[in-house]
This record gives structure tokens, sequence and C-alpha cells, in this order.
């Protein structure tokens, strides 16, 4: 992961594991010794629009960002406003867009990809995307029917991991 963020130029990565393996302090760990200061984390919850909506407002303002979102559409073009702008955007059990209600974001969000993609070089930015049921991640990104197939830049599949192992590889990236 570090290598993905010294590159300092857009990137889609897909993380994938199962739970509790703690992706989403390795995350943290990685975006703070690449001296990543511009993020943003945001847990997907199992909801309607509205629930997503509301859940993600929540983050943006803990996180200190003045922006709120009032659709799916206004999420996907907001984290790629973001990323235009540096930050690094985290989208953790993202599996829950393959559920019927939100599934339009995926078409939304490919449209963001393509553009900053299209400009990457230009683009400091990037997308973390974390799943924790993998048929439903493999359904979203590896279908080739699916809207953001092919889309990911990078992908890290971490395998089960008791907390002395998350605690050494820790220790070996700070």
């Amino acid at each position: 992961m570090q290598e993905i963020l010294s590159r300092r130029r857009w990137f889609f990565l897909q993380i994938s594991g199962r739970r509790r393996i703690g992706k989403t302090t390795l995350i943290q760990q990685a975006l703070q010794a690449a001296g990543v200061s511009k993020t943003l984390y945001i847990q997907i919850p199992d909801s309607d629009p509205a629930g997503v909506v509301a859940a993600c407002n929540g983050y943006l303002e803990t996180f200190g960002l003045e922006e709120r979102v009032h659709s799916l559409g206004e999420l996907a073009r907001l984290i790629a406003s973001l990323a235009e702008s540096g930050y690094v955007v985290a989208l953790d059990e993202f599996q829950y867009f393959h559920r019927k209600p939100l599934f339009d974001f995926c078409s939304l969000l490919q449209a963001e990809v393509d553009r900053l993609s299209a400009r990457a070089g230009q683009v400091p930015g990037g997308l973390i995307v974390l799943g924790s049921l993998h048929a439903e991640m493999t359904a979203l990104l590896d279908d080739r029917r699916a809207p953001l197939f092919n889309r990911a830049t990078d992908t890290l599949e971490l395998g089960h991991l008791d907390i002395g192992s998350v605690l050494e590889i820790l220790r070996a990236h700070v």
C-alpha cells in the first residue's frame, strides 16, 4: 500500500479479506506513514439510500468537512472532488452497494472514476474500497457486467490475521 500512496496520483484500490483482520487500522497506519493528511473514512451502513446519505454526512462532519450530500449521485461527485483536491477516501463495507436499493451508486461512481482515470496524473488523491463479503465485492468489481468492472487500479487481498500478526505488520511499517 505504501507504493500505491507514494505515487501521489489517482488510484482506485480494492482491499478485501476476512472480517475482523484490522483492515481499517492497517489503512490508517499506511496513510499516516505516507504522510497523507487529507483523508475521509466512511463506513457504509446496510441501509437504504437515505440511511447511507445520513451516515456519509455524519462522517463528513466528524472529519471536519463542510460539504454535505443529499443523494448517492452527490456522494459520487463529492468523492471525485475530494480526490481531485488530494484526499484519499475510504469506503468501508463497500459490498452493500451490491444490494438493490444502493446498486445505482456503482453506475454513478463509474462515471466519476472514468473521469478521474482519464486525468490520473493530475489527480493527487484516490479511492479505497474495503469489503468483508467476498462474493458481493467480486460481483461489484470483477463481474464483466457490473458498472465498476475493470476500474480498480490496484487490489490487495488480506488473508486472515490474528492480533499478533497485525501488530507485527504495523511495527514493520511504522
